[in-house]
């Protein structure tokens, strides 16, 4: 396969320069913390993950596609090559819920090459509320902070009427909540740089469509992903979307939707759950160490550097949740994404672009 899209594009910044992005985000990033005291002090519970709280880590290995397009063949993306890992399937919201309530999933993996650590962030929805990252921390914290009723006439205040409805209408409107984790696609939302080209990323499913009975069980996708897992392995293709313009693929605007028709998949690889035992020793300590030390950060990268605001973000995000609650506070130092991080994640302080070198609540997608 030849890739002929990807590079062309650039980024920009909230304010229009690093040091005023970093400014404005100084504002919100507080709040990280402030939502998992709240959520601590109303559930009566140690101090967790600000979002994604409730998860369920198991083993995965990652499989390189033998035909990846030269253009994609970046460091550990070598043809064939096989690394072993875990992954945290989840709900997407503060509090530690029920299955069955409204909310969005999330599937984060993480696998260790021998260029180092290397995270996939991803949720099953194709976009996120929010376009940038302050209106992200604002709903976010307005949701938590609040009774049912309030946060609709907060939203209509803090954002205006125009993003008040969108927000709320991304919220309401989460995949059916009853699919099978490993019957989900599950979409990056924001994009990063592969060499030359930028890319976002998704896993599609490799077997059919599944339904879960709840039967009464509050923990029912848990219990079945375990169940499944003690019988069969399951897996999903790891794709890339190439970038094509900032009008149909926009770099910044984690909101956007990248239509298949206009940046079609490219298949990387395979994300392989093996057959394993949720209930067993060795399940029971990698749950215990990824859910009380491991944190993951789009940043833990040995190649594929995050692109746009919403990643700018989640970089200090991240890392100020993972310190709060006690957890490993590494993220994005082991890669060549740490030497960015001192201009605000990109490549300079100006913007990064394609022809650059160098290294490089509601439901959320921070704080995992």
């Amino acid at each position: 396969m030849t890739v002929t899209s990807g590079t062309g594009w650039q980024e920009t910044y909230l304010g229009g320069s690093p040091d005023a992005e970093r400014s404005m985000l100084a504002e919100v990033l507080p709040r990280i913390e402030q939502i998992q005291e709240t959520v601590s002090r109303r559930q009566s519970a140690q101090i967790r993950r600000a979002f994604h709280n409730k998860g369920l880590p198991i083993g995965v290995r990652f499989e390189v596609s033998a035909d990846l397009p030269e253009a994609l063949r970046i460091g550990f993306l070598r043809p064939g090559a096989v690394y072993e890992g875990f992954g945290r399937f989840s709900r997407s919201q503060s509090f530690r819920r029920a299955d069955g309530d409204l909310d969005q999933r999330g599937f984060a993996f993480r696998i260790e090459t021998d260029l180092g650590r290397q995270d996939v962030l991803l949720s099953n929805t194709p976009v996120s509320f929010a376009s940038d990252p302050v209106i992200f921390r604002v709903v976010a914290a307005i949701f938590v902070e609040n009774s049912l009723l309030v946060p609709p006439v907060k939203l209509f205040r803090e954002l205006g009427p125009g993003d008040a409805v969108r927000v709320m209408a991304n919220l309401l409107r989460p995949p059916e909540r009853r699919i099978a984790f490993t019957a989900q696609r599950y979409w990056s939302r924001t994009p990063f740089q592969f060499g030359d080209s930028a890319a976002r990323l998704f896993v599609r499913p490799e077997g059919a469509l599944r339904r879960v009975g709840t039967s009464g069980d509050p923990d029912f996708l848990t219990t079945d992903l375990a169940d499944e897992l003690r019988k069969q392995p399951r897996s999903f293709e790891l794709c890339a979307q190439l970038f094509v313009d900032e009008a149909r693929t926009p770099i910044e605007d984690a909101s956007h939707v990248w239509s298949e028709e206009v940046a079609p998949p490219i298949v990387l690889g395979r994300v392989i759950l093996p057959i394993q035992d949720l209930d067993g020793a060795a399940a029971r300590d990698l749950a215990e160490r990824v859910e009380g030390a491991e944190a993951f950060s789009p940043w833990n990268t040995p190649c594929l550097r995050p692109l746009g605001r919403s990643n700018r973000a989640r970089r200090e995000a991240y890392r100020r949740s993972a310190v709060n609650r006690g957890a490993l506070s590494n993220n994005g130092t082991s890669s060549e994404a740490g030497a960015l991080s001192e201009t605000g994640g990109s490549l300079s302080d100006t913007t990064g672009s394609s022809s650059a070198t160098g290294g490089s609540s509601p439901a959320g997608s921070e704080g995992r």
